[in-house]
């Protein structure tokens, strides 16, 4: 079930088992109860729910705003509000692969969970592309260790990094090609080398191109063109 007011399925499943669901004027208490919603009336606390249509961006994201929703801090979720959408449609949009705070570049947002399984799973092999700029010049020789995989921390936990594709363009500039996504990996990943990234973009997932896009500007695209330029 989808609505502005939910931000997780886990809301919805509360919803159910706290009886605020009705179809067609009957509560429901199975959160797997199959449903047509364009035939049936669904209700929350007595309010119909309204069916969001599908929608697909790509941003350019600028440093400084979070990918998830928050209270606290600046979110992609306030740059969203300058498109002329509903409330509920920027409500029903997550961000597919997230960039952290500091990292700028290309990002997908869509209300569409089988695209997000596509992208995020990692038997389809779908390559992000980053451009990378160091604190220290680039060591040709720790170049070669991390595109063998290295030995990160990721929560309380080691973790090894899959083999990955490194071409250096500068004193300190290189772009790096991964096709993980785990939580501020690459800078983990020069850290454990001894050195730092000082600036990050992603400017491309599978054949999905950042191109000319400028800083915060958000464009609206189809599911197939998406899916297309995936190449998985």
């Amino acid at each position: 079930m989808k609505s502005g007011r939910f931000d997780r399925v886990q809301d919805c499943i509360d919803a159910v088992r706290n009886g605020k669901i009705t179809v067609n004027n009957q509560i429901i208490a199975n959160p797997s109860y199959f449903f047509n919603p364009k035939k049936e009336l669904v209700k929350l606390n007595n309010e119909k729910i309204k069916i969001i249509a599908k929608l697909y961006l790509i941003m350019n994201k600028p440093a400084g705003y979070l990918s998830q929703k928050s209270n606290e801090e600046k979110t992609i979720y306030d740059l969203l509000k300058n498109l002329n959408l509903s409330n509920e449609a920027i409500q029903s949009l997550h961000a597919v692969g997230r960039l952290d705070k500091d990292t700028e570049g290309l990002l997908i947002l869509a209300n569409d969970g089988k695209i997000s399984n596509i992208i995020m799973n990692p038997e389809n092999k779908i390559i992000k592309k980053y451009h990378a700029v160091l604190e220290n010049p680039v060591d040709k020789n720790k170049i070669k260790i991390l595109e063998k995989g290295i030995e990160i921390s990721i929560g309380n936990e080691k973790y090894k990094t899959k083999p990955c594709k490194i071409k250096v363009v500068g004193d300190k500039e290189i772009y790096i090609s991964i096709l993980e996504g785990k939580k501020r990996q690459i800078r983990k990943m020069f850290d454990a080398t001894g050195n730092k990234i000082v600036y990050l973009r992603r400017v491309s997932i599978g054949g999905l191109q950042l191109g000319n896009m400028k800083l915060g500007e958000i464009k609206q695209v189809t599911r197939e063109e998406i899916v297309e330029k995936l190449a998985f």
